[in-house]
């Protein structure tokens, strides 16, 4: 499995190469935490979290390591900045994780079913450095509001997509190797009714609560963002919306128009066709989201 692993590896350089990209080994993600940071870790963030052996046992390595890059390693800000909002995320993730994370993907979410259709959410295959490639057709928001579905329910819906998203992630990287905990994210905006999200405030406070909500409980899980068939009003929402998207998550963004747009721009970044859901028009049948999570829950 390893042998089979570094060949699919090699291979993969060699298509990342000829793109005039880094290889997989350069990949942050590929790195354990060193013994200064496991230190550093330990004495300055662990130290000052309440029930710490509790909160600390509720991650996996990857989301551990994860954590501590997105919030410390990466992250922008002075250091006591950093350590403060590193101490913040370990221990938001931590307890709800200890509190919801065992049964999120098992436990029946009023409104799920209808939420699910109008996002939209699809799997499709992985990039040239194993990030797992998903996106969402956003829809009829509207109706979600109508239901109705408050928005802390719609919250709660979209935490138990993200930990589906997050474990596929990790399965992903167990097959394929090495570390991988990013994803490349694909947001279709062209079916948006945009005089519904700018003269409803619900819907307008339903739609970004729905592509905001669960970014500070899965910190630094995002590689690349594609907002496709954007139309050029849409800047002017994104507008509104960014001062709610943390620094380094919005330099990962990109805004673009059609598929003549998206496409080579996606190839561009180590995103082969065959990895792009149908939905997007590349060649990887995908899997609907709510199919991966009925899966996982019956695994789990």
């Amino acid at each position: 499995k390893e042998e089979a692993h570094v060949t699919m590896t090699a291979e993969e350089d060699a298509k990342l190469s000829k793109l005039g990209l880094a290889a997989n080994a350069t990949l942050v993600e590929n790195r354990d935490l060193d013994g200064k940071e496991e230190a550093y870790l330990k004495e300055h963030i662990v130290s000052k979290l309440e029930n710490a052996d509790a909160v600390m046992s509720s991650f996996d390595e990857m989301s551990r390591v994860r954590i501590y890059r997105g919030m410390i390693t990466n992250n922008k800000g002075t250091e006591a900045e950093r350590t403060k909002e590193a101490i913040e995320t370990y221990q938001r993730i931590g307890n709800w994780r200890l509190e919801s994370a065992a049964t999120v993907l098992t436990t029946p979410l009023k409104g799920e079913e209808l939420l699910f259709k109008a996002m939209n959410s699809v799997v499709g295959g992985l990039d040239l450095y194993g990030h797992m490639v998903w996106g969402e057709r956003l829809g009829d928001i509207a109706s979600v509001v109508d239901h109705p579905v408050t928005v802390d329910e719609a919250k709660a819906i979209r935490m138990k997509m993200m930990e589906a998203v997050r474990l596929m992630q990790t399965k992903a990287t167990e097959e394929r190797g090495p570390r991988r905990y990013k994803q490349v994210y694909i947001i279709d905006c062209g079916e948006v009714s945009l005089g519904t999200l700018m003269t409803r405030p619900k819907v307008r406070e339903m739609t970004f609560a729905l592509l905001g909500s669960a970014n500070a409980f899965f910190p630094e899980t995002m590689w690349k963002c594609f907002i496709v068939n954007a139309p050029f009003v849409f800047r002017s929402v994104y507008a509104m919306v960014s001062p709610f998207i943390h620094p380094v998550t919005k330099e990962k963004i990109k805004i673009l128009s059609g598929p003549s747009k998206f496409l080579p721009e996606m190839q561009h970044a180590g995103i082969e066709l065959e990895a792009i859901p149908e939905q997007f028009h590349g060649k990887f049948q995908h899997l609907k989201l709510s199919d991966c999570i009925a899966k996982l829950a019956a695994e789990s």
